[in-house]
């Protein structure tokens, strides 16, 4: 019982210290990576900015994303991320890898950042990048829970995280 304790003690103190270390955070709720403005959050290492709430997703001051998660495949995340705004994209994969840190924990992605991610029916938080996969018509996509990259065809469905360059 004892060593069950303590063994539970260190797992846990571990997982705090890995926590801890998420977007270079310096305290309690307080990582300096990210500047938050509502639905937005400027990335300070990268000078992107993306919106926190997933597509589907709109940001209520008070309540964070609410709604549902709109999951569609690439051709459509595309022309909805246009409708957006013209600034709005589809993030290309290594600027989607950028904002994931396996320090975090799982998910991967800080949820003070990004409020909205949740597991789907599989486990999983799979969201779309622009890059291709070799020379089968693939794509890559980025499963926020765990932080591992793959590949699916263009007409598959999966969620959006919206990216546009800083000014």
């Amino acid at each position: 019982m004892k060593v069950a304790l303590i063994l539970a003690a260190a797992l846990s103190f571990l997982a705090a210290k890995e926590a801890a270390a998420c977007y270079d955070w310096t305290g309690p709720k307080a990582q300096t990576r990210f500047v938050l403005h509502e639905e937005e959050a400027l990335d300070t290492k990268t000078g992107l900015i993306w919106k926190r709430c997933s597509m589907g997703l709109t940001w209520e001051i008070g309540h964070g994303c609410v709604g549902r998660i709109t999951t569609v495949g690439l051709d459509d995340a595309v022309r909805r991320a246009k409708e957006e705004g013209a600034e709005w994209r589809v993030p290309a994969g290594p600027e989607l890898e950028s904002i994931v840190d396996p320090t975090c924990g799982s998910p991967v992605v800080d949820g003070n950042v990004f409020p909205d991610i949740r597991k789907d029916e599989d486990g999983e938080a799979d969201y779309w990048t622009t890059n291709p996969v070799g020379m089968a018509n693939l794509f890559y996509f980025f499963d926020f829970m765990s932080g591992r990259a793959d590949g699916h065809s263009r007409g598959f469905r999966l969620a959006v995280r919206l990216v546009r360059n800083g000014t």
